[in-house]
């Protein structure tokens, strides 16, 4: 694996000496993005009232390409505190590990050469569903599955990806450390690694993507559909199954009065009988909107939303907003 760090340190210098040479065509932007979370929670088995932060936190995601070959992103929360500072001190002290939360999400460097690109670096493993596609300051613990929540999705490693000329398909091969590992790298054991194959194609209106690995889980398969009926209503549906753990999620979206409103609806049922995902298995569900203030900009969203999950017995109402500030750096 040593390999790895040497090639991912070349490609670094490479990169940097490249864009010396092709400064009009690199590019760097910086988003900075505040969010406050005000998340009330009553459990049934308890009967007892909690609050928490929820997401709270400051986001910063840095990315950009150096001249026509290489690409770099860098995307990480500076604090989480949820209810007591120790939430903080633990994204510091976890920074080398795999097998819990850190302040670093991904960071990576990619080489492109024609249709296809490597990508070494920390980058979250591409499991088939849209779930996992969105920033971190834009997801909603309430809503999403306890495998997302609980799954440390982001690992050191690399993929190998081809994609067709016009972009509507890729296909990916991965590997990185996996959640089962303390510290990145630390088994030599090529089977303690997560293996992925994944796949994408854009059939115009309908999106599908889906992949199978090989994990802590056993192995895993992952799919994922979206549907734009409009412009303005969506659907998403993404499923998980393996050994230990499946579960399977609908969502639907719909833009209103220009797109400065939004509202949507999620539930799903998830089984699993695996400490490291969930011990248990029933439906969860909710909604929430979005609004968006600021007139032809949608970088000030205010949300608010209500859950239940039936796996945690549990009720969540949730209310925040969450500001991206975008900066060009070069």
């Amino acid at each position: 694996m040593k390999r790895l760090f040497v090639l991912f340190a070349f490609l670094l210098v490479s990169g940097a000496a490249f864009a010396q040479d092709e400064k009009p065509q690199s590019e760097g932007t910086l988003m900075i993005v505040p969010r406050l979370d005000l998340n009330p929670a009553y459990t049934f088995v308890d009967k007892a009232w909690s609050f928490d932060l929820g997401a709270t936190s400051l986001y910063t995601v840095f990315d950009g390409n150096l001249g026509d070959y290489f690409s770099f992103s860098f995307a990480n929360h500076w604090f989480a505190y949820q209810t007591s500072f120790e939430d903080v001190k633990n994204l510091y002290r976890n920074t080398w590990r795999c097998d819990d939360v850190n302040w670093v999400d991904w960071a990576n460097v990619s080489l492109h050469l024609g249709q296809f690109s490597l990508t070494l670096g920390k980058d979250y493993i591409h499991f088939g569903t849209f779930e996992t596609d969105a920033y971190d300051f834009d997801s909603h613990a309430q809503l999403n599955t306890l495998f997302w929540n609980n799954y440390q999705v982001y690992q050191w490693g690399g993929s190998l990806n081809w994609t067709t000329p016009d972009e509507d398909s890729k296909v990916m091969l991965q590997v990185t450390t996996d959640q089962l590992m303390d510290r990145p790298f630390s088994s030599k054991s090529f089977d303690d690694y997560n293996i992925t194959l994944f796949g994408f194609h854009d059939f115009g209106g309908v999106e599908l993507m889906a992949s199978v690995s090989h994990c802590s889980l056993d192995w895993l398969g992952a799919l994922g559909i979206n549907v734009n009926f409009t412009d303005n209503l969506s659907m998403t549906m993404d499923s998980y199954i393996s050994k230990v753990y499946g579960g399977v999620n609908l969502k639907l979206t719909a833009s209103l009065a220009d797109g400065r409103c939004a509202l949507f609806a999620k539930g799903g049922y998830e089984k699993g009988n695996t400490g490291l995902i969930i011990e248990g298995q029933g439906f969860y569900g909710g909604f929430g909107g979005y609004w968006y203030p600021l007139r032809d900009s949608q970088d000030l969203r205010i949300h608010a939303l209500y859950s239940y999950d039936g796996v945690l017995n549990e009720m969540v109402m949730s209310a925040g907003i969450t500001y991206a500030l975008n900066l060009k750096l070069f």
